[in-house]
This record gives structure tokens, sequence and C-alpha cells, in this order.
């Protein structure tokens, strides 16, 4: 379990649904006490379950791991009790439209919070239509406006950036290929699916064939093109869902989900002539050895690529331009045959 400190500093629509949870805690809750010290038990009622939803979604957003939802669910809930306050408590409900369609920006992507707050401004004009003024009507729909062009602005340029950063730090810039910081992460969830769910994976582990005589004789700005081309060929020659790493130099590992090794192999024999017939010219043909194998239930993540990682050792150290599948059983059975040697 991931430390309380460890999530907050990690997910940060958690730490605004915490915040929320935190603020209303202290606001509702005195005004519900306060309401019902003055005989007005329906207003303090409404102040009490108001609280008391926001903090269910609270510990919804840490017990499930969800903030993403929990901030959805939050947002459309803060809406609706932003409506009804209004209604409750007349044209002071209002002061609590603005704070809540502007937090909706940080619980929600841009385009959803949006939506929500047209939907909570359509829903409050008839409301003030019999609490205020035609020219307070129209100052609250231009405030409106204002407020939501601003924010919706700023929340799409941070969803941006972000998108950009995330990709900077788990993709590689040459090949567009997920790095080897992203690997560890696929092949734990990976693992995860097998144990829990039953669902299959497989790895493929490429690596071009002579890469330094590539570099050597055409030079290195050639060697990036190929290994940009290499990358497009493969993706182009998978399922959607496949994802590709670039494990180091002219490394590339393919993870195939609810794939079995056998399938697996044939993947890896489609691939390896893809990249014998398009990837070089005939003058300088390129061609890639790749190690294949499934994922056991005893296997941990290290042991997993390990087996790959041999598989493409007694590719390469069988002539190159091969593929060779390692399951799981051969492996077992080389473990069992040393035991003997060794005892005798």
């Amino acid at each position: 379990m991931r430390s309380i400190r460890h999530r907050l500093r990690q997910d940060f629509v958690l730490r605004v649904i915490s915040l929320l949870g935190v603020c209303e805690t202290l606001t509702l809750l005195p005004f519900s006490v306060y309401r019902f010290a003055q005989g007005s038990f329906d207003k303090g009622l409404f102040d009490g379950v108001t609280l008391l939803v926001i903090l269910c979604i609270v510990g919804y957003s840490w017990c499930a791991d969800d903030s993403q939802r929990g901030g959805l669910i939050l947002a459309v809930a803060s809406t609706v009790f932003a409506d009804i306050t209004s209604n409750v408590l007349g044209i002071v409900g209002v002061f609590w439209f603005f704070p809540m369609m502007l937090t909706n920006f940080f619980l929600t992507d841009a385009k959803r919070a949006l939506v929500i707050n047209i939907v909570m401004s359509i829903v409050m004009i008839p409301v003030l239509m019999q609490l205020s003024r035609p020219e307070s009507i129209f100052s609250f729909i231009a405030s409106s406006i204002t407020a939501n062009s601003c924010a919706y602005l700023y929340a799409r340029r941070s969803d941006l950036q972000q998108k950009s950063l995330e990709r900077l730090a788990t993709h590689d810039f040459l090949t567009g290929a997920r790095n080897r910081r992203s690997l560890q992460d696929s092949l734990a969830v990976a693992r995860g699916r097998l144990l829990n769910e039953g669902r299959p994976s497989s790895l493929i582990l490429l690596d071009l064939d002579n890469f330094k005589g590539i570099n050597d004789r055409f030079g290195h700005a050639y060697g990036d093109e190929v290994l940009a081309k290499c990358a497009n060929l493969i993706r182009r020659s998978v399922r959607f869902d496949d994802c590709l790493f670039r494990f180091g130099g002219e490394e590339f590992v393919l993870l195939l989900a609810d794939i079995e090794e056998a399938d697996a192999a044939a993947v890896a024999e489609d691939l390896r002539a893809i990249i014998a017939s398009q990837l070089g010219d005939p003058s300088y043909p390129i061609t890639t050895s790749l190690g294949i194998t499934g994922l056991h239930p005893s296997d941990d993540v290290k042991r997993w690529m390990k087996r790959a990682d041999d598989a493409l050792y007694e590719a390469k150290h069988g002539g190159r331009n091969r593929s060779v599948l390692k399951t799981f059983r051969e492996e077992d059975n080389k473990k069992s045959d040393s035991n003997q040697v060794n005892a005798i």
C-alpha cells in the first residue's frame, strides 16, 4: 500500500478532493450545527447531508484509488448542491456558485467541467429570476461566461502541458516508443493481470543485427533513421494495444497482452520477415534477431525479462536473423538437468 504522503504527492486530483473534504468539513459542519441551534432543521439537515455525501466521495477516491472518477462525481455532486443551496438559502446561496464552478476545472478534465458548469448556469437562471432583478441576472450570465472561458483556457493549457510532460517522461524521443522506465510499470501491470484475471501476456525482445556496422559505415544520423523506421514498422505490424518499448541502443521490447507464447512466436516471425524485407535496401539488408517468451504465474518481472533475454542470446548465437521461443518449461528442465549434474 502506498503511503498517504506519496499518493498525495503523485495525484493532484486526489489532493484537490482531499482539500475540498477538509474545507467543506470546516465550513458546512459549523453551519449545520448553527442552523440546528437556531431551529432551522431543514437547512441544518441539508448542510449535514451535503457534507456526508462529499465525505463519502472523498472516502471512495482514497479507498478505490480512483481519483479521476471520484473527481467527476464530486464535480457533479457539488453542482447539484450549489443549485439546491440557491433554492434553499435564496440569493445568499449564489455565493457558493462561483467557487464550485472554478473548482470543477481542478476535479475533472476541462471539457467535462465546462459542460457541468454550463448546465449549472442554465439551471441557476430561473432561480435568479425569482430572487433578483433582470440586470442582476445579466451580470450573473456575463460573469459566468467570463469565469468559465478563462478557467477553460487555463485548464486546457495545463492538460496539454501535463500530457506533454508525461510523454517526455515515458517515451523515447527518437523512436516514439515507450522508454525503459515505462516498461517496468507495464510488466508489473501485465503480471497483475495474469495473477488476478488469468489473462496471459508475452514478450518479444528484438535486437537489430550488426547495428554497429551500420553506424560505422553510414554514420549515426543514418543509424537513428533506421531505429525510427524500425519502430514505425513494428507499430504498423502489430495491434494497437500492443506496447513497444526501446530497451536500449538498438534493442526493443514488444509486450503483447492476451497472447499466448506460441502465438507470440508467430508474431515475432512475421516481424522478422517484415524487417528483413523493408528496413534496409538491396545493397545493405538489415535483419533482426528476436527472443520470445510467455509469462508464467511463478515469474516475477526480472525472471520474465531474463528468459526473453536468454532467448534473444540463443537467436544471436544461432546465426542471427532468426527468432527463438523459450518457454518456462524449458527453463525449468535446464535447471533440473544442472542440479542432477551437480549431484553427480
